[in-house]
């Protein structure tokens, strides 16, 4: 028997283990003692992340279509397919873009970006999940001028207090939620803020409840206390920062409870303080708005130049910090840089040896809806996009889509070419987890059939469309990485130095900060008093990853058996005062339209606060619009 060692490919944690092959087959999955980040410990996704890759519904051939079926084809036939089809398109003036995707590696994920501009001349480059986590990234980067974490996962042990704006922390990132508890443990004030008492609110040391979006507000309260009179030691803002008279003008007038008196005491006087944010539902700019405060909050307080004190942005799947890093996004570089800045541009422009376009691509949804030719790496739109069920109905008009995937997937049964590829424990490359560790996959055994790995399926993309050189390894992709984009100078060697893989090199020019107060607006009204939010940032029951999973695909495919029609949950409270019981349905209407579900009880729900799990947001869709929450009249059905 064999054991590899290897990346866990589900959330951002990045925890490690071995994967245990007999005879090139999988059979099991064991834990790493050295790991720095999962410690011998994994949560239930991790021991079950070999079932796919042996069990699921694989993709072995390529496949392009004939006669309007897919028909098995020669590597040959399918790559001079794809190849003469967004020839055709690109010269007859047809838009056409590429989406990459957190589940590939930062080599496929970089070759990804690179076909779309320099080989296809256009910025039209995204990935799926970027729509979610973008406002995040905006609001830490109009205060930090970087969305980069400041602290790893083992620092948040060692924190005195921690800000917890979360969704379900224990579920969606166990390996963090266990860094918290060792430090609740250890005395540290945890608070929490959001709309229900998760687990780790029941844990907290104060949970400040509030309703979705509003998040802000309530870190504008603690902004209030700690800078009114008598609200906290000012001595911390000797460190540059811009906008500090009119942050105080804007929170002159903001309410503080004796709650968020209490808990901005804590965070003040604190020598390590951890701030913990995922994405979160809200309308327009709220998220982006709330991620900026908090950012705000953490520099007022000192504790973004302190050592292990910080932000860590808590990102939902494997490598969305890889796939934001090497540029897979219509308006950013490799490196995330901007695409307007002249100098980053040059630089990939003498590296690639092609002049790239300027003008700013289009975002995934759009990608979806307007363009003729598409080639999607490793993901399922309609899984991933809030628009839900709309995106597979999008890509069934495009003229010619193109899909490498390891697994058989909606989009792969009504694509024109179908290249099939390596899945995590079959390739080489590598991921970056949340806190920016560059870890390695490894080979652990071979891919089924005729699939070859991803990267090198682009690489022969690329020097088709003259933007490629000979890469004969992940390892040279790496190094032409670390050309492109800075932060990952010198990681081939970091990453060899250590069997799991080394941090980026902090940011020397990190302390120069602009601040912010939100200055949330209200939601509800009069006619429509409760609030609908989608709940989550992704639907896991369609990751192939966990549906090809027996062990963990039990729980969604149980959910959508016993609620085909979905469910909005909603506190007991409201269901009384509605006089609807259990299980019979109710009528959501908003600005954007209505629908009727049934309802489900949820105990720990804010009154006037209603979920509808993201699964099942197809349901909900004509009331949600294109938000992630709304404000609802809910009545009998």
């Amino acid at each position: 028997m064999s054991t590899v060692p290897t990346t866990c490919p589900f959330c951002a944690c990045g925890c490690g283990f071995y994967l245990l092959a007999n005879k090139g087959e999988l059979v099991g999955v064991a834990p790493s003692e050295t790991h720095p980040v999962s410690l011998g410990r994994l949560c239930a996704r991790g021991w079950g992340a070999h079932e796919a890759a042996l069990w699921g519904d694989r993709l072995r051939q390529p496949l392009i279509n004939r006669h309007g079926n897919l028909e098995t084809a020669s590597w040959v036939e399918a790559l001079d397919d794809v190849t003469r089809r967004f020839r055709d398109l690109i010269a007859a003036g047809k838009s056409v873009g590429v989406l990459g995707s957190p589940r590939a590696s930062n080599e496929e994920n970089y070759l990804a970006g690179k076909l779309a501009r320099a080989g296809f001349q256009t910025n039209n480059v995204d990935f799926c999940f970027h729509s979610i986590c973008r406002p995040l990234f905006a609001g830490l980067e109009d205060v930090c001028g970087d969305y980069a974490p400041s602290i790893s996962l083992n620092d948040i042990e060692a924190s005195e207090t921690i800000l917890l704006i979360e969704g379900d922390l224990a579920q969606t990132h166990p390996r963090a939620a266990f860094s918290v508890m060792k430090a609740v443990e250890a005395g540290a004030h945890l608070v929490t803020i959001g709309y229900s008492r998760t687990q780790m609110a029941r844990l907290s040391s104060l949970h400040l409840q509030t309703t979705p979006g509003n998040e802000g507000e309530v870190i504008d309260g603690l902004l209030a206390a700690v800078l009114r009179p008598g609200g906290g030691d000012r001595t911390s803002l000797a460190i540059p920062c811009e906008g500090y008279d009119a942050l105080l003008r804007n929170v002159e007038a903001v309410k503080i409870t004796e709650e968020m008196r209490q808990a901005a005491d804590w965070i003040a006087h604190a020598t390590r303080a951890t701030f913990l944010m995922a994405p979160t539902s809200g309308y327009g700019d709220q998220t982006r708005n709330a991620a900026a405060a908090l950012a705000t909050l953490a520099a007022v307080t000192g504790h973004l130049d302190r050592p292990d004190s910080g932000l860590l942005p808590l990102l939902a799947r494997s490598n969305v910090r890889g796939a934001c890093d090497m540029g897979v996004a219509p308006d950013r570089l490799p490196g995330h840089q901007p695409l307007c800045d002249q100098r980053a541009q040059q630089r990939l422009q003498d590296l690639w040896g092609k002049k790239l376009p300027s003008t700013r691509g289009l975002e995934a949804e759009s990608l979806l809806q307007s363009v003729s030719g598409l080639i999607v790496l490793a993901d399922d739109p309609s899984a991933v996009l809030p628009m839900g069920g709309r995106a597979l109905a999008a890509l069934g008009k495009i003229e010619f889509l193109v899909v490498l995937d390891a697994f058989v997937t909606p989009p792969s049964r009504i694509a024109h070419a179908v290249l099939p590829i390596a899945c995590f424990a079959e390739t080489e490359g590598t991921l970056t987890n949340m806190e920016g560790r560059v870890q390695s996959l490894q080979v652990a055994t071979q891919p089924p059939g005729e699939a070859r790995p991803g990267w090198q399926v682009l690489a022969e993309l690329c020097a088709r469309f003259d933007a490629g050189v000979s890469y004969n390894s992940t390892t040279d992709v790496l190094r032409e990485i670390a050309q492109a984009a800075p932060r990952y100078a010198r990681m081939e060697q970091r990453a060899s130095d250590d069997e799991w893989g080394g941090r980026w090199v902090k940011d020397p020019d990190r302390g120069k900060f602009k601040l912010y107060a939100t200055g949330a607006a209200a939601l509800t009204s009069a006619e429509r008093p409760h609030v609908l939010v989608r709940d989550g940032a992704f639907d896991w029951g369609r990751d192939p990853l966990v549906s090809f999973s027996p062990t963990l695909s039990r729980d969604s495919q149980s959910q959508q058996k016993l609620f085909p029609n979905g469910f909005v949950e909603i506190c007991k409270q409201d269901a009384d005062g509605l006089g609807v019981p259990v299980g019979r349905q109710v009528k959501l209407t908003s600005v954007h339209g209505n629908a009727v579900v049934p309802i489900r009880l949820r105990a720990d729900l804010k009154p006037g606060v209603l979920l509808v799990p993201y699964a099942f947001r197809d349901h909900v869709a004509n009331v949600l619009g294109t938000d992630s929450v709304t404000a609802v009249k809910v009545e009998q059905a």
